[in-house]
């Protein structure tokens, strides 16, 4: 995947809140975590079994433009799915930008669509709200391969015990990295045997202003969706409690959710990177800069940049940079909500007529090599051609299907590799993931209906401060006194202890 399509896969997760921001004619259910639980069972739409072909609309989002063949693929997945599960398939592949505006709409009307995307920013909201159907003995019933993907995974999506959505399961990632370009660690003689976290940076930063002229040594992140400059900082280590508004930090056992900008861990980490401002590690820019990381460094501007960790990160930083990268490993993976549940599959209460077909379409997303390759690659002989059996070669330019969105359906294990990858790419990210820290708050989804306003407030100040701050663009003694006395005023002490009240409701209802 593109780095380009890795970062819309991230904006997924922020731009995707449409379901908290639909109405509902059922308003049953007020809390996920300690009080009143959603009565949705979805029960009128389980059975409806006949003899009768059903056809399961899926709508998912496109992060380019529909593909012109996707009824031809459309007739090849139903060559399997009319004989194992009596139903045809209709892949509903909308535009990006327009995702939202129609998925509401379509929500609104009771429109026909019996499985969606959503995320877990909207997860919670969308079951307090009745709309997503209860998915728990359906998945008994139907859903042998989805419990076979995720294992342990699937605990995470339960909110009062029951489960409304089913997370991809996607490749490991987590944590951060820092890659940088080998042809000029080479050249410059620069020794990475001794950089183990960001203080070892100066000197390599350093070292590269010197002596390449008109290359930054640290390219910029700042777009929406993009990594935060603060991923660099190894000290500064929490769970977000999926949105950031309220924290766990890690090395606290007492379980308080903080204000993370009040955190002596969030200012060191400001000065850190004011300071590679201000020495010129970064760009003068950086604050306002619209080109993406990778197209700089790939300009030969920039020296190094920022990725998600991983096994194949730089394999992945060295196909989308262009020149082969090294990678060091700072910020430490940890399994949490936010990164266990991420993009999640749902079947729409009002807008499907027979959820159990649906949830056997979703079971083979999950299970089925054929079907989930289908959905990603198209057809084999037209869309792309086979290297070996998990190896592909896609057909060049527009090749009348290019979809490729493997991080976001079912099983991403279950996918070829494109020609190119790691093979051990897989068994890699397995052992990267069996590693990885578990969260103590994995599982928790705090419903923030209770305090939308305050939501909405306090994002509108991080919004006009948080860039600035975390690209060290100004100093932070003094601009972030002022973001936490806006950030109070907008009510964030409010969102705290409620995020406080349902953490501690949530610990004493799962045992924790």
């Amino acid at each position: 995947m593109s780095k380009k399509r890795k970062a819309a896969g991230l904006l997924l997760a922020s731009a995707m809140v449409l379901l908290s921001a639909c109405g509902s004619n059922n308003t049953a259910g007020t809390n996920n975590n300690g009080s009143a639980a959603s009565t949705n069972t979805g029960t009128a739409a389980v059975q409806t079994e006949s003899a009768e072909t059903y056809e399961v609309v899926m709508g998912f989002p496109m992060l380019g433009n529909t593909p012109k063949d996707i009824a031809e693929v459309e007739a090849a997945i139903n060559e399997i799915t009319v004989p194992k599960i009596n139903a045809t398939v209709k892949l509903m592949a909308v535009p990006f930008g327009q995702w939202n505006q129609q998925v509401n709409l379509m929500l609104a009307s009771s429109e026909k669509l019996d499985i969606m995307l959503t995320d877990f920013a909207a997860y919670s909201n969308a079951v307090s709200k009745n709309q997503l159907t209860d998915l728990t003995d359906l998945i008994d019933q139907y859903g042998e391969g989805i419990k076979t993907s995720l294992g342990s995974k699937l605990d995470a999506a339960k909110i009062n015990g029951r489960i409304y959505a089913t997370p991809s399961n996607k490749l490991a990632e987590g944590g951060s990295a820092i890659v940088m370009r080998k042809d000029i660690i080479d050249k410059l003689g620069i020794d990475l045997s001794a950089v183990t976290r960001a203080d070892d940076l100066d000197q390599v930063f350093q070292t590269v202003k010197e002596k390449e002229s008109g290359m930054t040594p640290l390219a910029s992140s700042n777009t929406l969706g993009g990594m935060s400059m603060t991923a660099l900082i190894d000290s500064l280590d929490y769970d977000t409690l999926t949105d950031g508004l309220g924290v766990l930090m890690t090395g606290d056992a007492s379980m308080k959710v903080v204000n993370l900008y009040e955190t002596p861990e969030y200012l060191a980490a400001l000065q850190k990177i004011h300071g590679w401002y201000t020495a010129g590690y970064l760009p003068k820019d950086a604050a306002t800069i619209k080109t993406q990381p990778n197209d700089v460094v790939r300009a030969g501007k920039a020296f190094a940049t920022i990725t998600s960790d991983g096994p194949t990160a730089a394999d992945k930083e060295t196909a989308n940079n262009g020149t082969e990268m090294v990678k060091i490993s700072l910020q430490k993976p940890m399994h949490t909500t936010q990164t266990v549940l991420g993009l999640m599959w749902a079947i729409p209460t009002n807008n499907t007529k027979n959820a159990a077909k649906a949830m056997e379409f979703l079971n083979l997303t999950y299970s089925d090599k054929d079907i989930i390759n289908l959905i990603n690659f198209g057809i084999e002989g037209k869309h792309y051609t086979k290297k070996s059996d998990d190896v592909i070669v896609p057909v060049e330019g527009d090749n009348g299907y290019v979809v490729r969105q493997s991080f976001m359906f079912g099983d991403t294990h279950l996918t070829y590799l494109l020609d190119g990858e790691n093979p051990q790419g897989r068994v890699e990210e397995k052992i990267f993931s069996d590693n990885m820290v578990q969260s103590k708050a994995l599982g928790f989804i705090p419903n923030m209906d209770p305090i939308k306003t305050e939501v909405s407030a306090v994002n509108n100040v991080i919004n006009q401060y948080k860039v600035a701050l975390e690209t060290g663009s100004v100093d932070p003694e003094k601009i972030l006194p002022q973001f936490n006395e806006k950030l109070k005023a907008a009510g964030i002490d409010k969102i705290i202890a409620e995020k406080q009240k349902q953490l501690d409701e949530w610990l004493a209802a799962s045992g924790k």
